[in-house]
């Protein structure tokens, strides 16, 4: 292990529209992430949902990056610093494994589109979490997006202006803006480390501690494991591990290392439109009308907050938006 810490790493390229529409692509297919969890949690627990993906994202990611090939284009840059490294194995075990409880968990209570549209409203509380535990500039633009999001998170929550009911649906629901918090507070944490390490490691890293913390969570709280798949738990765990996890991450991390974060959090937009396609024609769902304002207001908001300009910060720290890893999605 090294005892020097190393130095934040510059981008290089630009962001064309081939990687904007690329983007766009990884945003749909992770819209989709909530629908499969929904799909598992049919004959699984949500504690085990959560394990099976993050035990099988640990050990996919582990065998390629044993290949030098995938090494070499995917994660150049390997933490050794072990304070660092045991940063990212913290998060892991007690962050990533408490958010993705909660989204389980609350998706399993709720409804996937509604749980996808929340979880989209992140760059908003990545934003709010940023200007307060690192005092980013903080333009009235971006108060404005941030006030605006949170009030279609508060829309969709309530179903409405007001709370008239609280219900399954609604617990549920605030444990999905649980996890989006708790999410929220591992990307500042990890944040200067994203911008020094290539985002693959780091993905291993966390993945692996997430693993071991949700088995132990799963034998506690839910016991054994159901080891009977059928056919539709084993797609929809591929879908939820390879496509969503191994695959999305490491083409998202590939591309942010090599271009300006310009469009790459305004990308997010794609969830919203293929959440509500998602859960109405394939889980037959119903829309409620709160889900439409809510939507848009998020949409707006992250609209406002990712555009809005800020000064660059002063002896070569880093700044909002162009704080690469402010913007990175959820696993």
């Amino acid at each position: 292990m090294k005892t020097r810490v190393p130095p934040v790493r510059e981008q290089y390229g630009s962001a064309g529209t081939g990687m904007f529409l690329t983007l766009i692509f990884l945003n749909i297919l992770w819209a989709g992430a909530n629908p499969a969890a929904k799909v598992m949690m049919e004959h699984h627990r949500p504690e085990w949902v959560a394990g099976f993906r993050f035990i099988g994202t640990a050990l996919i990611l582990g065998l390629l990056l044993s290949l030098p090939a995938f090494r070499r284009v995917f994660a150049p840059h390997i933490p050794t610093y072990l304070p660092h490294v045991l940063t990212m194995a913290a998060v892991g075990f007690f962050g990533v494994s408490s958010a993705y409880i909660c989204y389980f968990w609350g998706t399993q209570l709720s409804t996937a589109t509604e749980a996808t549209l929340l979880v989209s409203s992140s760059p908003i509380f990545y934003a709010l979490l940023a200007r307060l535990a690192l005092r980013e500039p903080f333009p009235p633009q971006k108060t404005l997006g941030i006030l605006l999001g949170l009030a279609g998170v508060w829309v969709i929550v309530n179903k409405g202006l007001l709370l008239r009911e609280f219900t399954g649906a609604t617990l549920g629901n605030l444990l999905v803006l649980a996890g989006v918090l708790i999410e929220s507070v591992n990307v500042v944490v990890g944040k200067s480390l994203a911008m020094r390490y290539s985002g693959v490691s780091l993905l291993w890293i966390e993945s692996t501690a997430a693993a071991i913390s949700l088995t132990l969570i799963g034998f506690l709280v839910a016991g054994a494991p159901n080891l009977s798949w059928t056919a539709s738990d084993f797609w929809a765990w591929g879908y939820l591990t390879l496509i969503c996890t191994v695959f999305a991450f490491s083409v998202w991390f590939y591309l942010m290392e090599r271009a300006p974060v310009g469009g790459m959090g305004v990308s997010v937009f794609a969830q919203t439109p293929a959440a509500g396609f998602i859960g109405y024609f394939l889980l037959k769902e119903s829309l409620h009308w709160t889900i439409w304002i809510g939507a848009a207001l998020i949409l707006l908001g992250m609209l406002l907050t990712l555009r809005a300009k800020a000064p660059a910060a002063a002896g070569g720290g880093l700044s909002s938006p162009e704080s690469l890893r402010s913007e990175t999605p959820s696993p």
